[in-house]
């Protein structure tokens, strides 16, 4: 597989106007769009379950296969590989730097998380009236959780270790109230500090600085932590930005090779399953499944022959009403609003298990935890999150250096 090296571009920077759009809007890959919006639903049905049936799946000492930890991992996967893939595509275009790559993210992942906070720390405090111990988490509505949660720096190794050291134990806090599931987010938002550094400022040969290298140091600590902590989620990430570079090449390979190697590592991911105790954070089960996952996406819809001729139509999705037309339709509505689900998901279900526990038997309440979420998690991309892209083209007017034509 191709090195890291081949993030350096070989072609000339374009001589176009900077901040505009310079290529076709991307194809849609269903491939992505299913397996997003499906996991988004796995990690809703894993939480009900583990809430309302805890008697079965959180009994201490029993083997339990967390579909919401292997969902992670497929968040993880499909995170590296396609932001390196933006990355990789958009260097070339001349006004394409770290810092306008850094309010992309700052548009896709924070505007969207600020607003979900907000209304997490408000209903937290209406429900719980301040912390209180739940039998499956810690409500920790505090002044350090909030702030911790809102400067994306709770669970942060190193303040971790700060706090070890010193009595400056402050600065060592948790996720806010009900937004325990938010640490997957902190934990990406770091890596793509890390990543837009290396890719974007040390791959092209230019000065790191002092601030950009202590900024490169503190992001990198985070997945760096959590697996030197038994959590290699961040491994996947690696794993789909390694496939991200070397995937022209892996385009060209017949599909058999590829589906040989998803076999494998679907196989060597149950093997992992049954040595770590169905551990679906270790790297025997994390590195498996991302590398089946990724040649699953190249055995069925990522080879050069599937993907569209660069600058012509893009091939047909088939009739509308057919059922192909109606898995790709809903593949990409689910997978539409699979971030906001993400992020209310878990305060929606405590509440519910909060009013309604001893009330509604625990299969009725998992049934409302899936309709109730989704309707709410629509809602909420709706009037909010579906605006990113509105939100990051007026950062970018205010904050990057506005050029004319070159």
């Amino acid at each position: 597989m191709s090195g890291p090296e081949e993030l350096k571009t070989q072609e000339p920077a374009m001589d176009r106007p900077v901040h505009l759009a310079q290529t076709p809007a991307p194809r849609t890959i269903i491939f992505f769009d299913f397996a997003r919006g499906i996991a988004a639903q796995a990690v809703v049905l894993g939480h009900a379950l583990n809430i309302f049936l805890p008697g079965i799946f959180m009994v201490p000492g029993r083997r339990v296969f967390y579909m919401q930890s292997f969902a992670v991992v497929i968040f993880f996967v499909l995170s590296g590989y396609l932001i390196t893939s933006a990355v990789l595509k958009k260097r070339r275009h001349a006004g394409f730097t770290f810092r306008s790559y850094l309010l992309d993210r700052v548009a896709r992942v924070v505007y969207p998380l600020i607003p979900a906070l907000v209304l997490i720390v408000v209903f937290d405090l209406l429900v719980f009236h301040g912390s209180k111990r739940l039998p499956f988490i810690n409500i920790d509505l505090s002044g350090q959780a909030i702030a911790g949660s809102f400067s994306m720096l709770f669970n942060h190794p190193l303040l971790q270790e700060a706090a070890v050291r010193t009595q400056w134990k402050w600065v060592d806090v948790g996720p806010v109230g009900t937004g325990a599931p938010l640490w997957s987010v902190v934990a990406e938002w770091w890596i793509y500090v890390a990543f837009g550094i290396l890719a974007l400022v040390v791959l092209e040969g230019r000065r790191i600085g002092f601030i950009r290298g202590c900024a490169l140091v503190f992001a990198i600590a985070v997945p760096l932590g959590y697996m030197s902590r038994g959590s290699y989620e961040s491994l996947a990430w690696i794993i789909g930005m390694l496939y991200a570079v070397g995937a022209e090449r892996l385009r060209a390979l017949p599909w058999s090779l590829h589906a040989w190697m998803a076999g494998l590592g679907a196989a060597a991911f149950w093997a992992g399953l049954h040595y770590t105790g169905q551990n679906l954070h270790a790297a025997a089960t994390v590195g498996p499944a991302s590398v089946a996952f990724c040649h699953l996406y190249f055995a069925l819809e990522g080879r050069k022959h599937l993907r569209p001729v660069a600058g012509g139509p893009v091939a047909p999705r088939g009739v509308s009403g057919t059922p192909r037309a109606v898995f790709h339709r809903g593949s990409i509505f689910l997978s539409s609003f699979s971030y906001s689900l993400y992020l209310i998901h878990f305060s929606v279900i405590t509440y519910l298990w909060y009013y309604l526990h001893g009330t509604l038997p625990a299969w009725q309440l998992i049934l409302l935890s899936l309709v109730a979420c989704n309707l709410l998690a629509y809602g909420f991309y709706f009037l909010v999150e579906r605006h990113f892209h509105r939100v990051g083209k007026v950062l970018k007017h205010h904050l990057l250096p506005q050029r004319g034509p070159a």
